[in-house]
């Protein structure tokens, strides 16, 4: 027995419409950006899953964030330490030497850095350009575009029994009909369904919102497909061919 593709679509879709409406109804106050499906595997050793529901608003994104840097003391100063000039020294190697041996060491260090055409300091430019990208959210992994950080995330969309009865329709038509196909079909239909709760969600406040099937290993590709051309070049610029 194979699945029926129809009733497995509008399943999905009619939960995750019903529970997106909860939520934002429930918050009235909130203007919310982003919807996604995520969890499904792409491992071929791995059962193919159903998605969770994730989705956020401005407002948690940074309520989270603020919460994030107070647990870690994110701007403060650091504590001012007295030095005990009798306790052991971590950089001491035991030796006595004066300054020369030490001079020359470094200048060996740096003549070794310049021979092997390692660019330091552009690899730490690049290391902090990388990190403010991420943290600005104009980046794919940043907190702002990834579901399992959001406030609202990994809703279930079905009961174990029924999800149960899901997985193993799936898993038998892998084994049939070849895993590949079976997952290139099942994501069709995922984009179908974050297709719709688009149409369906963006109004008002949330006129904005983006929806789309979340996946490391195949993000830009999810993205354009899942993305109008506008909030494709908005968010994710580099994506614009």
């Amino acid at each position: 027995m194979g699945v029926d593709w129809t009733a497995l679509e509008e399943a999905i879709r009619r939960s995750a419409l019903r529970q997106a409406r909860d939520v934002i109804e429930n918050h009235p106050d909130h203007e919310f950006y982003a919807i996604a499906l995520s969890g499904v595997s792409t491992d071929p050793a791995e059962p193919i899953e159903l998605p969770v529901l994730a989705l956020n608003s401005e407002q948690a994104l940074d309520r989270d964030g603020d919460s994030v840097e107070e647990d870690l003391g994110v701007g403060d100063e650091p504590e001012e330490t007295e030095e005990d000039g009798d306790g052991p020294d971590p950089l001491n190697t035991g030796h006595e030497d004066d300054g020369d041996d030490a001079e020359d060491t470094a200048e060996d260090s740096a003549d070794d850095d310049d021979s092997d055409g390692f660019d330091v300091d552009g690899e730490l430019a690049q290391l902090e350009a990388e990190g403010e990208a991420a943290e600005s959210g104009a980046s794919y992994y940043s907190s702002r575009w990834n579901p399992p950080e959001w406030h609202w995330c990994s809703m279930e969309l079905f009961d174990e029994s029924a999800a149960v009865l899901w997985r193993e329709a799936l898993t038998r038509v892998a084994e049939s009909s070849g895993w590949e196909e079976t997952l290139r079909r099942y994501y069709e239909l995922l984009l179908t369904v974050v297709e719709d709760l688009r149409v369906e969600l963006a109004h008002g406040r949330n006129a904005e919102i983006v929806a789309y099937v979340a996946d490391d290993d195949h993000a830009d590709a999810l993205l354009r497909r899942s993305l109008t051309p506008e909030q494709l070049s908005r968010h994710f610029p580099d994506l614009v061919s």
